[in-house]
């Protein structure tokens, strides 16, 4: 509670400074956070607690107040929708990717890998923001995990790149009382959603149904019945992949 009344005074007091120096009609103001305390399916992975975080936007020039907007928007989004209101051009980049296998795939140039979200700040439902993506690859340096996700209104897919090794948790989060406390009592143990096995052993891939199981708890990706849709949501993590030069791109021809 003491944490949020002072980031509440915080945030106050900011905005007052806007408008004692006459910038509060001409700022856009963004408010972001990360995932909070370390908890085992939160902080760290790429399950729905580690990915969702809070964006509150503040546009002067907006003529509607108080929206909700369902659109799936990722921290990618933030450079260019801060660009995109400075009027500023973004950036151009060439692949900087040594392996040849990897370069052939690529394009020649390409921009920043999100876009701004500016122009539908006033919209509750905007069409065409319906995925989004996200890449794990390490927290603390001794804990290097690559993972990939496609997740979209219907499904989500993670790709669990190092997936024969055990997950390797943050340090914080491997030492916090809570963790510790239903670790030592067995490797069947429920936390949460999962069990203790789960959470350290994973598969390869995870496919979950995001209307009928928000809390990730039902893998499709081994059920014959979604296979199309696995594939599917695949072919759209290979193409991520692409866009933003990923060098574990190798790894579906690899092996």
């Amino acid at each position: 509670y003491q944490s949020i009344s002072r980031i509440d005074q915080g945030i106050g007091r900011l905005m007052e400074l806007l408008r004692e120096h006459g910038a509060w009609e001409n700022t856009l103001v963004i408010y972001i956070s990360d995932h909070g305390m370390a908890f085992p399916g939160a902080k760290t992975t790429v399950y729905e607690p580690g990915l969702k975080s809070p964006c509150i936007v503040r546009h002067p020039g907006a003529g509607k107040r108080g929206i909700v907007s369902s659109a799936l928007v990722s921290w990618v989004d933030l450079t260019p929708t801060i660009l995109d209101y400075a009027g500023v051009d973004p950036p151009v980049y060439e692949p900087n990717i040594n392996n040849r296998y990897v370069r052939s795939q690529l394009a020649d140039t390409h921009g920043l890998h999100g876009r701004s979200f500016l122009p539908i700040l006033e919209e509750e439902n905007p069409e065409g923001w319906d995925e989004v993506y996200a890449s794990h690859t390490f927290h603390e340096i001794q804990m290097y995990y690559p993972m990939r996700v496609v997740r979209n209104r219907d499904y989500k897919l993670i790709w669990n790149i190092a997936w024969p090794l055990p997950y390797p948790f943050a340090s914080d989060l491997w030492a916090s009382a809570t963790w510790q406390h239903v670790y030592r009592q067995g490797m069947d143990t429920r936390y949460g959603s999962r069990s203790v096995r789960e959470y350290i052993h994973r598969p390869e891939f995870e496919l979950y149904d995001m209307r009928k199981d928000p809390w990730e708890t039902s893998n499709l990706a081994g059920n014959p019945e979604y296979s199309e849709i696995l594939e599917q949501m695949k072919s759209r993590m290979k193409e991520f992949q692409v866009r933003t030069t990923d060098p574990w791109l190798l790894k579906w021809e690899y092996e």
